[in-house]
């Protein structure tokens, strides 16, 4: 077999060599869990480049998470290099639409220059608790519903219909969030492919930066309005799209994904082929019959050949009920001890949650492990993203990367010291930028030059920005990007343990990526999102949300919580289908056991979780009533 044949297809089944080959047409690849999507993408790639000889500056991968990308790059990047081909565009959507908005950003006035992204902990402890301040709202879940109602509208494309500002549900809200953009120069992330997509339908002078002949997306069920304008757009120029994904699979609802998109893709892209993977390489005979039933509840779910291989195992999928979360906890500690000493990895073992806030659900689950001294994993981002040591650390390389003019890096050092700076003095300093129209960071220099612009606290001010500056400046300037981080977590952070904490997750994200500068490793940090990015712990049981296990496979997945007070909560219609969908998602992350526990009561503060709130009795989700899977009293 000709060398180049090899890497392409070594180990693709029938079903995955028709896709990785396919060319000439828009193609759909409905790809079921664990059949080997990402193999036949990464495949398919090569092929583009090996076998139908394109040039990798003419084809675009685009992923739903970083991680997702990552992975891809990396493979991709290895199996090129014997034939000395560089690899493609490989990103999510979010970068992507960055990438093209900074590439025509002389030509994009719609946005405050420059264009500076906020991340998620920018978002909600800045932007939210600011807007909260100017529109003396009471409680900053009024604040997130209104976010959460501009970023549908751009999502769900609302925003483009006349009259859009008037029926809005708080006008002033736009005016205050207007506002706090000119002071701080903040874009939203949820606007970015918004903002790509206007440009690239309304604005003629708008230029792709790549000529892109083929478009692969991963996950394209997960897409909403909005992204499925923007893949149109870019086909509209001459692309040939190649979508991937699975309709049973759409869970990102919150975000208004259409799986329709993935329906009715043969009728939107005329002409396009319909292909499909056949086998799950992934989930074990019980499992695999146990996850169907669940999908088989959507009368309109695209059909699918989908089956188990053949030499898969039977596996085992438990259904037990415990009278409370303290029984149940102990049960699924009990479980977890067991198939340790069978011999399974502790870090192939994850517990599934629909949510975790506050920790209220995991906590008596923590406490059950630690005393069978089994170690525990919570979500990484989530726990870094929020700590002060690690913002400190972010801003400092973004005043770094922007000469200091990066006005919510400043907010951000300012808020989390000890010199005593609180809403009082960012009150004083944002009327200071409205009155001379300038950005809040501008404002600090000119206090830090003339303290009497700030009554009474303007020395206060001034002092704060003095030592953040000493200490900057104090810093070794490397033009290496892990001794540059290095050097900074030195200045800045005392605890030696910390400082390896956060350190070792920048450099595994520059590695990740391939990232060589500043300006790329903010920019990959800051478009992630923690609600859908996750990283496990190879030496710990993970313990995840539902949305956050999407991607991933274990050999033993617990799901805690089945409960129709939680899935589908008091979600009703099409919500209802994403619970179902999220459900069936987690159930298929199991390879070996899957065991999934409901309790009769909650009790203490798991009493005020999950619908019907106060009210201690749960029951069954209505997903798995009518299974065949036998229900165990623990």
């Amino acid at each position: 077999m000709h060398s180049i044949e090899k890497v392409i297809h070594e180990g693709a089944t029938p079903d995955q060599i028709i896709a990785i080959d396919h060319i000439g047409s828009h193609a759909r690849l409905l790809a079921g869990p664990g059949t080997g999507k990402t193999k036949t993408l990464t495949y398919r790639v090569l092929s583009l480049i090996l076998k139908h000889n394109q040039h990798p500056e003419g084809i675009l991968l685009l992923t739903f998470t970083r991680l997702a990308a990552g992975q891809l790059r990396r493979e991709i990047q290895k199996a090129l290099e014997p034939f000395d081909k560089t690899s493609p565009q490989i990103a999510t959507l979010h970068s992507f639409a960055l990438q093209q908005i900074l590439f025509n950003s002389g030509l994009v006035d719609t946005l405050p220059r420059p264009i500076r992204i906020a991340d998620d902990w920018e978002e909600r402890h800045i932007i939210e608790e600011d807007i909260k301040r100017y529109l003396k709202l009471g409680k900053i879940e009024e604040v997130k519903r209104l976010i959460n109602q501009l970023s549908t509208d751009w999502e769900t494309l609302r925003i483009e219909e006349q009259g859009w500002e008037k029926q809005f549900p708080n006008p002033q809200f736009l005016g205050a969030w207007s506002q706090h953009r000119e002071i701080y120069g903040e874009t939203l992330r949820a606007e970015l492919v918004y903002q790509l997509k206007k440009q690239m339908s309304q604005n003629r002078a708008f230029k792709m930066k790549g000529d892109y002949k083929h478009v692969l997306v991963d996950e394209y069920q997960d897409l909403n309005a909005c992204d499925l304008s923007v893949i149109k757009e870019i086909s509209n120029k001459g692309a040939e799209v190649f979508v991937a994904g699975d309709d049973d699979q759409s869970i990102y609802g919150f975000r208004y994904a259409l799986p329709d998109g993935i329906k009715l893709f043969p009728q939107i892209y005329t002409g396009a082929s319909k292909l499909s993977l056949e086998i799950c390489f992934r989930c074990d005979k019980e499992i695999f019959s146990s996850a169907e039933f669940v999908a088989g509840l959507d009368f309109s779910r695209l059909p699918k050949p989908t089956r188990p291989r053949v030499d898969a195992e039977k596996g085992e999928v438990r259904l037990l009920n415990y009278s409370d979360q303290d029984k149940e906890a102990e049960g699924v500690a009990k479980i977890i001890k067991n198939v340790l000493a069978e011999g399974t990895p502790i870090g192939r073992i994850a517990i599934l949650l629909r949510n975790d806030r506050h920790g209220k659900i995991s906590e008596p689950l923590i406490k059950s492990l630690a005393k069978e001294e089994i170690k525990v994993s919570l979500s990484e981002e989530t726990k870094i993203d929020c700590l002060t040591e690690y913002r400190v650390v972010l801003s400092v390389l973004r005043l770094i990367v922007t000469e200091k003019e990066d006005s919510l890096a400043w907010r951000t050092l300012l808020q989390v010291s000890k010199a005593g700076i609180g809403p009082e003095c960012f009150t004083m300093i944002e009327k200071l930028s409205i009155t001379n129209n300038v950005r809040f960071c501008s404002s600090l220099m000119m206090i830090k030059d003339n303290p009497n612009l700030v009554p009474k606290l303007g020395k206060r001010i001034k002092d704060a920005l003095d030592k953040i500056i000493t200490d900057i400046d104090k810093c070794p300037k490397k033009d290496d990007l892990k001794e540059m981080i290095s050097d900074i977590a030195n200045c800045f952070i005392s605890d030696v343990n910390m400082k390896e904490v956060i350190t070792a997750y920048l450099f595994r994200i520059i590695e990740e990526q391939g990232l060589s500068n500043l300006k790329d490793l903010l920019r990959e940090v800051t478009m992630s999102s923690s609600l859908i990015e996750q990283e496990t712990d190879t030496n710990a049981v993970n313990i995840l949300t539902m949305h956050q296990a999407k991607g991933l496979t274990f050999d033993v997945c617990f799901i805690v919580g089945a409960e129709d007070e939680y899935i589908p909560g008091k979600n009703q219609g099409e919500k209802e289908g994403d619970e179902r969908r999220l459900l069936y998602v987690s159930m298929t992350r199991a390879k070996h056991k899957l065991y999934m526990t409901y309790c009769s009561n909650r009790t203490g503060q798991q009493r005020y979780s999950g619908r019907n709130s106060g009210d201690p009795k749960r029951t069954l989700t209505r997903f798995l009533r009518n299974s065949k899977i036998e229900i165990v009293k623990s």
